[in-house]
């Protein structure tokens, strides 16, 4: 699951409106929590006297300098295969290297590989590795640690919670569900430096999937066999531009420029440090005093200050994500009950949240991000109505489903700690009071916490989850709702939903599998498991000395494409 920083800026009428309400209508229990980066920058020297002294003196200077990054919050893991997080990829993708990779734009680029072939089938995919692909101990990087990365990511005891992003190589899906052995995936190992991956189906978005951390190589030594999980952790061995120089929990991860990585002289900063804050308020004090470089997002409480004083360094992008609630279809009272489903769906008034609560982001009426290359997500037919006519006709289905004022509805509303979080949940429970007279229990955990308890349907009724798609396909959205699918925490099943994915899996025609997609969609929004919120949009603070930092529409940023600006 990937988690999504929130970026909101509560208007004060509606913010004591909301919480005045909301400390009468709603039990909560809170824990906030966001993140920070700390450290220190020199300036460039600027005596131009002695040339090569001072040339040496910036070197040296450049080579102390550590670029303090915010982190959304603590990474579950830094294993790939494993993470399923937010918080762990951007440190798996400064340590970890594909056979593809991004540049700072977001285009595919050689990773690991430094080229590719694909057959006349556009299903046969082979990639030529780098004779200079190495690991950070200095062991060269061979093609059957890839063949191993990808094997243990779909085996059914890694238990990877994005195992099913790899559907698309040929058998990933029966060994993921277990009706097929690991040594049947479609990766071989053409002697030390090919590797030929077979497809399931043409979809030229693999390339972009094998950029992503489950698909790294696992290190493999002489004799040794495929890592278990876990073992990714306890080791400091990567491929990619950085490797691991400590880790402390809840505190600060830091990476150092790895001198073994095929590009490393064209790595232009030396040391990263990735650190957790107890606020975004803190993150925001330490970035104005000088000592972070990049946050990870914008406390709302302060947007108009830091508008006005740091507009020039704020960056802000829409990206391909989606914030949305999950329904718990597996246990009543949710279960069996689509009426109800689609009134807690209307009661929610988005327009409302995207202007007065959480500012910059779209109203979402599907679950498919916009902005999909090819694609035009369908939209619930009631998103055009007039809001009155909304709410009568939510009230109508409740009403119908057995509830009322004298009978209300009691639900737990289960979500990761955060400031932002915390206002936009309670603005929906207060939505649901309102226009419905529903009774929400707020419970919040810490993030690492979170992520094993929305598994536990025993704790919510509602969850609130966010998705980041992996590759520009909508495939990469849908997925998640799969009957295989680790993410698919609704407990969603419905045979035609699952009958067109698989259709979609195999279809060779673009055309025709963009339309088994949105027919899929269109089930998937009928059948109301989830409650579309709205999509992200990416907003954050750099350093005007910082050089380098794009954000993508899958809003990845790499530290090896950073660069201080005043070290030439």
């Amino acid at each position: 699951m990937q988690q999504a920083t929130e970026i909101t800026r509560v208007a004060p009428n509606l913010s004591r409106q909301v919480f005045e309400s909301a400390r009468v209508l709603l039990r909560c229990s809170m824990f906030l929590a966001v993140i920070t980066g700390v450290a220190g920058c020199t300036g460039n020297d600027r005596n131009k006297g002695d040339g090569d002294s001072s040339r040496i003196e910036r070197d040296k200077s450049n080579a102390a300098r550590i670029l303090r990054r915010g982190l959304p919050g603590e990474p579950r893991t830094l294993d790939p295969q494993l993470a399923d997080d937010t918080f762990s990829f951007p440190v798996l993708r400064d340590l970890y290297e594909g056979l593809t990779a991004e540049d700072r734009n977001g285009q595919i680029v050689p990773g690991a590989a430094e080229s590719w072939t694909v057959d006349g089938t556009g299903t046969v995919y082979t990639f030529l590795l780098r004779p200079k692909a190495k690991w950070s101990d200095g062991d060269p990087t061979v093609a059957t640690e890839f063949v191993q990365g990808l094997r243990r990511a779909v085996d059914p005891q890694t238990a990877s919670g994005s195992s099913a992003v790899l559907a698309v190589i040929k058998g990933a899906s029966d060994i993921i569900a277990g009706r097929k052995k690991v040594t049947d995936l479609g990766v071989t190992a053409i002697g030390e430096s090919s590797v030929r991956i077979e497809l399931e189906h043409p979809a030229p978005f693999v390339l972009e999937i094998l950029s992503q951390p489950i698909a790294a190589p696992a290190h493999i030594h002489a004799n040794a066999q495929i890592p278990t999980p876990g073992s990714a952790e306890k080791t400091k061995v990567s491929n990619g531009a950085y490797t691991l120089a400590s880790r402390i929990s809840g505190s600060l991860i830091e990476l150092a420029r790895n001198p073994n990585y095929w590009n490393a002289s064209n790595v232009l900063i030396e040391r990263v440090r990735y650190i957790n804050a107890e606020s975004e308020a803190t993150e925001m004090r330490e970035y104005v005093a000088g000592q972070v470089d990049m946050t990870s997002t914008i406390p709302a409480p302060d947007l108009d200050r830091i508008t006005k004083d740091h507009g020039a360094e704020i960056q802000t992008a829409p990206i391909l994500g989606t914030l949305y609630l999950a329904l718990d279809v597996s246990e009543p009272p949710l279960r069996d009950n689509r009426d109800l489903r689609q009134a807690l769906s209307m009661a929610v008034d988005r327009d409302l949240i995207s202007e007065h609560v959480t500012l910059g982001v779209t109203p979402a009426y599907t679950f498919v991000a916009k902005g999909i290359i090819g694609y035009n997500p369908s939209a619930y037919a009631w998103s055009e109505w007039p809001r009155d006519r909304q709410l009568a006709y939510a009230r109508a289905l409740f009403t119908h489903s057995g509830y009322s004022e004298r009978k209300p509805l009691h639900l737990t509303l289960y979500f990761n700690s955060g400031e932002s979080i915390q206002r936009i949940m309670i603005a929906i429970a207060a939505s649901w009071k309102k226009n419905l007279g529903v009774v929400t229990d707020l419970v919040s955990d810490e993030f690492r916490v979170f992520l094993t308890g929305r598994k536990d349907h025993r704790r919510w009724d509602v969850a609130r989850l966010g998705w980041y798609a992996d590759y520009n396909d909508p495939a990469s959205f849908l997925e998640v709702f799969s009957k295989t699918n680790s993410q698919n925490d609704p407990g969603y099943m419905s045979s035609e939903f699952n009958n067109l994915i698989d259709a979609a899996r195999i279809e060779p025609n673009p055309d025709r599998r963009i339309l088994l997609l949105q027919r899929s969609e269109e089930v998937l929004l009928n059948d109301y498991p989830i409650i579309p919120v709205y999509f992200y949009t990416a907003r954050r603070l750099v350093k005007p000395y910082l050089g380098g930092a794009e954000i993508t529409p899958l809003n990845h940023t790499y530290s090896k494409h950073l660069f201080w600006k005043d070290a030439s």
